[in-house]
Order: structure tokens, then C-alpha cells, then sequence
């Protein structure tokens, strides 16, 4: 009499424990998979926000588009009630796409339209959030108080010596005030003197409430003057990156950028952008 051939129970423990094993051994190398898949995406974005940028330079005699500035008040005052116009959307018209702006998977990082409406503002163009922000040094900021006009002039491209190192835009997230920021380190150091602002920013709407933030693969990506984009460890150092402080007394040289919160500055000109 033939008996018909079955799994022992050991048998079918034995298969479970294979596909266990295998399940544990895979599902990381996926989830690492889609994390890679997500940083070329978000470079590939960076790259292209960076051709819009040197198109825009390129249409306006080689100088940067202002960080913002207002298109319904006097001399375009950045100010309560203002239709804030921004580098977000100057660049509209080159990238003809606000997708450009975010990241995959993180698209609400800069909830722009929520930041601006908080201090009575609106976005003049419709640009509501985005994943980048920008380098407050190289997008001067003229029209936004207290340094007006000629005390915080427009930036031209021929100033940029180290147009490989000096970045435009990267890897963000809003940091509200107030609240601190866990990726800035704790203590005191001379060569970047504003660590403690990065960490916990004072108000809504300034260059510590918008620091570079490890996206994937625990990195910032970046993209630079000369057009290139790259990712970088956010344990990367740019020690070599100097320039001088115009927001203290005597002008000191110190670090422009570190890694991964402090991306603004202009190597060989000005450290940080001016308050």
C-alpha cells in the first residue's frame, strides 16, 4: 500500500527558518535599495536646480537671484503682509517644474507656505514646500531687515574663487525656534561660532531655521556654483573652507561650513551671511 508523502513537522520548521533567514538577510538590501534609488532622485534634482540657477545668473549679468524680496510693498521690503518672492521662484521659470524643489519621500520638509503664513506672509508664486534649501551667503537677502539695500548687496558670480566648493542649495528641513536641532553638536568651538544658533534658532524665518539635514544614507546631498551636485557624509569636514566673519568685531577668519547643519558661506569672502 503507498502511503502519500507528506512534510514532517522538523521539515516544515526547518522551511520556515530558511525563509526567516532569508527575509532578514533581504529585506535590509531592499530597504537600502529604495533608500539609493530616492538619493540619485534627489540629486538628479539638485542638478537640475543647479542648471536653473546658472540660467537665471546667465539672463541677469552673472548675478544671483535675491533669497526673497516683496512684490506688493515699497522697494520690495520683506515684511508683515508681504507677497514674499523668493529664489524658490525665480528659478520657476527655468525648471518649469516645482517637483524640482523636493526630495522623494520627504516633499513636506520646507512647508514654505505654512513658514511664511505664520509671520502674515504668502508665497507670491505659489510655491507651498520643497526639500532644498539655499545657501543664505550666495542668495543674499537686500530686501529682508535689518541689513537693507547696499549693507547686504546681491551677490555676482565673478566673486566665487571656489566655485567647486561654495554650495547653493541642499538637503533640508525646517527647524521650528525654539526647538532643538539633534543634529548639531553640543559645546563651544572657535572656528564656528554659531553652532549654538543652528542648534536651538531664535526666530522663524532666518538661516538656522533652515540647516542641512541627513536625508538618506545618513548624508546631505549638495550642489555648488560650478554646476555639479554631490552626496556627502554627514560626518564630511569642509575644514579647509575659510573666510572672514563680518558679524564680529575685526573681521575673523573662521570655518565657513559644518557638516551636516552649516552649509552658508562663501569660501575666501564672507563666512556667514550678514545678520
Amino acid at each position: 500500500m503507498n502511503r502519500k508523502a507528506a512534510f514532517t513537522l522538523i521539515e516544515l520548521l526547518v522551511v520556515i527558518a530558511i525563509i526567516a533567514i532569508l527575509a532578514a538577510i533581504l529585506f535590509p538590501v531592499f530597504a537600502q535599495a529604495k533608500e539609493a534609488a530616492k538619493k540619485t532622485a534627489g540629486l538628479s534634482n539638485l542638478k537640475q536646480n543647479a542648471i536653473a540657477v546658472l540660467m537665471y545668473n546667465a539672463d541677469h549679468d552673472g548675478v544671483f537671484g535675491q533669497s526673497a524680496y516683496a512684490l506688493n510693498t515699497p522697494n520690495g521690503i520683506v515684511q508683515p503682509g508681504a507677497q514674499v518672492f523668493a529664489i524658490f521662484d525665480a528659478l520657476q521659470p527655468y525648471t518649469k517644474n516645482k517637483e524640482i524643489l523636493n526630495a522623494p519621500g520627504d516633499e513636506n520638509a520646507i512647508r514654505w507656505q505654512q513658514i511664511l503664513a505664520t509671520i502674515g506672509m504668502t508665497p507670491a508664486q505659489g510655491i507651498t514646500r520643497a526639500s532644498f534649501a539655499f545657501n543664505f551667503a550666495v542668495f543674499e537677502d537686500p530686501a529682508v531687515a535689518p541689513t537693507l539695500f547696499g549693507n547686504d548687496p546681491v551677490l555676482n558670480e565673478g566673486a566665487v574663487d571656489d566655485v567647486a566648493g561654495t554650495p547653493m542649495f541642499f538637503d533640508s528641513k525646517y527647524q521650528n525656534a525654539g526647538v532643538t536641532n539633534p543634529n548639531v553638536p553640543t559645546g563651544n568651538d572657535p572656528r564656528f561660532p554659531y553652532r549654538a544658533l543652528y542648534r536651538v534658532p531664535a526666530g522663524p524665518l532666518d538661516r538656522t531655521n533652515f540647516p542641512g539635514h541627513p536625508r538618506y544614507t545618513k548624508g546631505v546631498s549638495v550642489n555648488f556654483v560650478d554646476g555639479h551636485a554631490k552626496w556627502f557624509s554627514s560626518r564630511a569636514s569642509f575644514q579647509d573652507k575659510t573666510a572672514p566673519d563680518t558679524q564680529q568685531a575685526g573681521n575673523p577668519v573662521i570655518e565657513c561650513f559644518e557638516m551636516p547643519y552649516d552649509l552658508n558661506g562663501v569660501p575666501g569672502l564672507i563666512a556667514e551671511p550678514r545678520p
